[in-house]
Parts: structure tokens; sequence; C-alpha cells
């Protein structure tokens, strides 16, 4: 399964989401860095920049042996042998974005093959309106998750890209679905009043847990109780209902083309 996280604006944590996911997912998973911004958030915040990597996502050429360049050139996240958790960082250098907008097409396809091995990848995507953008990879996933911490001004502006999208499936032309998903903080607004605002219902939602979450985004030691809190047990429910609902959406996709046979 290949599963997309973006944001339409700021930093509500796309990031450290994909990554809290990759390490709850009950299944062999990647984590593949495609932001262009120019910096890995999970070597210089998880991994505290104490790792230098041999490899970034420009080092991995579809082809044949595909798979074994996943996992030689990537990064263990954990010390699980099972299931596999392994990171491909981004790029390190915002200029190299020219080079991988030039292979996203070839990348999207070898990455939704990974589906025969039993791997999912999860794409940190970064702002969905940033240069260079991994479109194809977008349009190739199961699931797109549209990440928001609910503020007025993220709500509004999520609600126009679902509308520009919309619009765009209705002129026949190529957009992602988008499933929400929401990063609570105080004085947002709740996971129904973004449902309403935005007239879809919302994949999942982490609480407020700027302790619990820092685990993930600056690498500092769990808390006392962190696999059975709150925000451990909706990372966890959120990899359950992102897994049904791409499972669904495949479930459609194989009954369509039944029909049109």
């Amino acid at each position: 399964m290949l599963i997309s996280l973006a944001s339409s604006s700021g930093s509500p944590g796309v990031s450290t989401t994909a990554l809290g996911l990759a390490l709850v997912w009950p299944r062999d998973v990647i984590l593949l860095e495609a932001d262009t911004v120019g910096a890995s958030a999970t070597l210089a915040g998880f991994f505290a920049g104490s790792l230098q990597p041999r490899s970034t996502i420009l080092d991995i050429t579809p082809g044949a042996d595909f798979e074994e360049q996943l996992m030689s050139r990537s990064i263990a996240l954990s010390d699980d042998q099972s299931p596999i958790r392994r990171l491909v960082p981004g790029i390190s250098n915002p200029l190299h974005g020219p080079q991988l907008s030039t292979r996203w097409d070839a990348l999207a396809l070898a990455l939704s093959d990974l589906e025969r091995a039993g791997i999912d990848v999860l794409v940190d995507i970064g702002r969905i309106h940033s240069p260079h953008l991994a479109a194809p990879i977008l349009q190739t996933s199961d699931i797109t998750a549209l990440v928001l911490r609910p503020t007025i001004t993220a709500t509004l502006t999520a609600r126009t890209t679902i509308k520009n999208r919309r619009l765009a499936e209705e002129e026949g032309l190529s957009a992602p679905a988008f499933h929400v998903v929401t990063v609570s903080a105080p004085d947002t607004y709740s996971a129904g009043e973004v449902s309403k605002a935005l007239h879809q219902p919302v994949l999942g939602s982490l609480p407020w847990a700027p302790k619990h979450a820092a685990v993930f985004a600056h690498g500092k030691p769990r808390p006392r109780g962190f696999d059975t809190s709150s925000y451990a047990r909706s990372l966890r429910s959120l990899s359950g209902a992102i897994s049904t609902a791409g499972q669904k959406r495949r479930d459609a996709i194989q009954t369509l083309r039944g029909v049109t046979r």
C-alpha cells in the first residue's frame, strides 16, 4: 500500500505524524521523505543529527533491484527485526529539486509495486504547493492524507485545496482524493467542526501532546506510559483507519474494473 501525507499550509506536523505512523505500522514499511525543502526532518529531529546518510532519495533508481536498493540504502528506524521499519532520507539541498522532478513518475510506479513484496510505503510529501512536488506519487497513492492543525487559517486553506481538487475532477483532470487528518492544539477546531467546514469526514485525529510528539519530532526520551498514552493509541488507531480506507479504495477500483470489462 502506498500512503502519502501532505499539508496545504504551515507546518502542522506532517513529518512527525508520518514517522509516528511508521513506528506503529503493523506491516513492513518504508518511510520515504519526498519533501523538496532540502532537509531531512527525521534525521535532524528523531535522530538529533547523529546520523549522516550515505544515500538519499536521489540515489534510489527504479529497476529490477529496486527493493534491494531500498533495503541497502535506507536507515533502520528501530531495532525491530519484524516488521521492518526503514527510512529513505530526503534531499539535503533544495537545488536538487529539479533532478527529483524528472524521477517522480518512475518512482511512483516502483513504490506502488512494492505491494507485491509485502512492503507498505509512507511518503512525507511536505506542502502540497511546494515546487517540484511529487505529484505522480500523490496520484498513485492509495491514500493521500491532508494533515492540518485546525486553526481557522489552516482549515480555510484546506477547504480551498479540497475544493480545487473537486473542480479539477469535474473538469476531467487527475487529482488526488484527500483524506483529512487533524493534529489538535489549544484553541483550534474539533474534528467534528473541521469535518463540517470541509464537507467531508476526518479520517483520524491526534491529540495535543507536545511531550509525546517530541519523541518523534526532536528525539526526546519517551515519557512514562508513552506506549499506552492517548497519543500512541491515536497513532495506532490512525494507522488502522488508513489501512481500512486504502483497502476500500482498492476494492472499489477492482470492482469498477470488473464492471467496465
